[in-house]
């Protein structure tokens, strides 16, 4: 609906933000939960929620009774109240902002993805990651003060101080119970003086008034409370009875933040789409939405490139030869096995390079395994496991990943455990450690294919008991293709794969059985070795922990916006956590087709197909998925677009 403003709360200062909305023209509609608890009961709006309907000031809001009466009277022009605690108006009335003023002091479920605009009231929110912009709560020189990056300052619990007192002022129920009210709002009370009572199995526990002054604020007779609850505000300034009907000077001056913010966004926002309008082709690309990052990562850091190009301009070959250049480029990829050994906590002399985790897993099965030997591994595998195992001819297990099931299927042959860290095609995460444990325990080699967590997720490889671990460097860890790896913990002897030139005992009919040479036959591949040793950089400095929870919020946004589309089917275990990864297929409609037009129409980059899992395929009973990998680079708004998308692909929409 054009100009619709939907606000989350109608508690006192909520009504200040939808009072000076309203008034500036914009349709407004307020969510309530079905009992609200407003202490300041005579200038919030939520109270409409008992009366079906409530005046502060000169405005009256109205409690409607299902979606076509709230639609009907909006078009009227009335401010609408609904009872909708999960906020599922915002899907169906699509507004230009939302507005969260609950002030629960945590984020109840407001996200970027809701709307164009979203603004929050207090601390609990993060601007630039859970919404746009965040409005100063805090009494004193900042209040109401947007916020367009970081948080506002946390709550104190200390009340503002009016006329000499702050925290005095506030009552707190002293007991949980049943609150019957004795004296009202408007009544001049004393220090002492009984304003309510709590009934409490028969017993009626006072409330008592905490100062002399005029008692401004009391929540309704019958709330049933807990203790410690806030429920009554007393304002010392006696002569002050009209403050008792009238919006507090805090709720005015965060109202002024919320229309500001709002205004400023939505003019952000439109010169944006005048641009686009005027873009030329060319610019067109820059406006693509990349979600393809679990095939390789679309974000690789400026000092990643820089330090290739460098390397183009200073090349040398490490290990061949005592020049200057070769021994730059051999302290190179030192540094580089030091810094994945720290990362992986692992010894950096067995760190080994490879051309990407494929070649390292075929190394690894092919250089340990043999046709009389046992291995478990999972229906979430990459063909990389799959494929080197089903050449072998070995005796296989194929598990769900569980603990439970992996010790079912152990054998007095089993050799090993061979798993993926992340599922390429649902993003779910695999509880290594446990597994990694009972292998330990049991003598059993325990492999991880980590292609999809390395950079993304925290691995100790003693921690988690693994002993060997093959990665690649192009997707989470944010280097180049053509570079990946494999980490050895413990006395583990791998056959190589290829002999051949070492830059050591060259008069040797063998190839060097000592780690790394053992298995590093061949000139490295240095640029994609300098990649990993900036971006290895890079990751630090942003902190994994961050980039995960980045990765997941784009995830869980997109998942709640699908939620509401029966078309779509989302393939995802709820009991495992998750990463940035969202697969899905549409009802009746080829996933090829589904990506093609994601990237025609739309500019959106997905990939559709088998993933190169097929027993993932097997389990779900499919033949292919759409997946979305989100990354670094994506932010609320790029999920947003791709479910947009989504939707006019359902809805079989032409763009204009």
């Amino acid at each position: 609906m054009e100009n619709l403003v939907i606000v989350r709360g109608g508690g006192d200062i909520a009504t200040g933000t939808i009072y000076k909305l309203y008034k500036c023209g914009f349709r407004v509609l307020i969510l309530e939960i079905p009992n609200p608890s407003a202490i300041r009961r005579n200038v919030a709006f939520c109270e409409a929620v008992y009366q079906g309907s409530q005046t502060v000031e000169d405005v009256t809001c109205f409690l409607a009774k299902d979606r076509e009466e709230a639609l009907s009277w909006l078009k009227e022009g009335k401010l609408v109240m609904v009872i909708d605690p999960e906020g599922t108006y915002i899907r169906d009335f699509k507004p230009i902002a939302v507005v969260d003023a609950i002030l629960a002091k945590k984020n109840l479920g407001t996200h970027r993805g809701m709307a164009q605009i979203t603004v929050a009231l207090g601390p609990g929110f993060e601007a630039g990651n859970d919404v746009d912009a965040v409005i100063e709560t805090m009494r004193g020189h900042s209040l109401g003060r947007v916020i367009y990056q970081g948080k506002a300052i946390k709550n104190t619990g200390i009340p503002g101080m009016i006329g000499g007192y702050g925290k005095e002022r506030v009552i707190h129920s002293p007991a949980k119970g049943i609150l019957r009210n004795i004296r009202r709002i408007t009544d001049t009370v004393k220090k002492g003086e009984v304003i309510a009572v709590i009934e409490k199995n028969g017993e009626k526990i006072p409330v008592e008034a905490s100062i002399d002054g005029l008692l401004r604020g009391l929540i309704r007779d019958g709330y049933p409370v807990t203790e410690g609850f806030k429920i009554a505000d007393i304002d010392p300034r006696i002569n002050e009875y009209d403050n008792c009907f009238t919006i507090s000077d805090k709720a005015r001056c965060i109202a002024g933040g919320v229309l500001e913010a709002i205004l400023y966004l939505s003019r952000r926002k439109d010169a944006g789409t005048a641009e686009s309008q005027g873009a030329s082709e060319g610019d067109e690309e820059k406006k693509r939405i990349y979600a393809d990052n679990a095939a390789t990562s679309f974000y690789k850091p400026e000092r990643v490139k820089r330090a290739i190009l460098e390397y183009f301009d200073h090349p040398g070959n490490p290990g061949r030869g005592t020049n200057h250049m070769a021994m730059d480029a051999s302290r190179m990829v030192l540094e580089t096995r030091m810094k994945l050994a720290g990362f992986f906590d692992c010894e950096f002399q067995k760190v080994i390079f490879t051309s990407g985790v494929t070649e390292s897993l075929n190394m690894v099965i092919r250089g340990l395994f043999g046709p009389e030997d046992h291995i478990i591994t999972t229906y979430l595998e990459h063909n990389s496991v799959l494929r080197p195992l089903y050449r072998l001819n070995c005796e296989l297990s194929i598990s769900d990943g569980s603990l439970q099931e992996i010790k079912n299927l152990v054998r007095h042959n089993t050799k090993a455990v061979i798993m993926n860290h992340v599922s390429n095609v649902t993003g779910e995460v695999n509880p290594i450690r446990e597994i990694g444990k009972f292998c330990r325990e049991h003598q059993i080699l325990f492999i991880v294919d980590a292609a999809q967590s390395a950079g993304l997720l925290p691995i100790s490889m003693k921690k988690d008991f693994i002993d060997i671990l093959c990665f690649t460097g192009h997707k989470g860890l944010c280097g180049m293709q053509g570079i990946g790896g494999i980490c050895i913990d413990g006395d583990i002897q791998i056959s190589p794969l290829k002999v051949g030139g070492s830059g050591v005992h060259s008069f040797d009919r063998e190839h060097p059985a000592q780690y790394p040479s053992a298995l590093e036959a061949g000139t490295l591949n240095v640029p994609g070795i300098i990649s990993l040793n900036r971006s290895l950089d890079e990751i630090k400095e942003r902190g994994i922990d961050q980039i995960l929870k980045h990765e997941q919020q784009l995830a869980q946004v997109f998942c709640r916006e699908l939620a509401c589309l029966d078309q779509v089917t989302v393939y995802r275990n709820p009991d495992k956590e998750q990463v940035g990864i969202v697969s899905l297929n549409i009802k009746g409609m080829d996933a090829g087709y589904v990506s093609d037009e994601l990237s025609r129409r739309y500019q959106i980059e997905t990939r559709a197909g088998a993933h190169c899992a097929p027993l993932v395929h097997e389990h779900y009973k499919t033949q292919s998925m759409v997946r979305f990998s989100f990354g670094i680079q994506n932010t609320i708004e790029d999920v947003q677009r791709c479910f947009e998308a989504l939707c006019r692909i359902i809805e079989g929409e032409q763009d204009d």
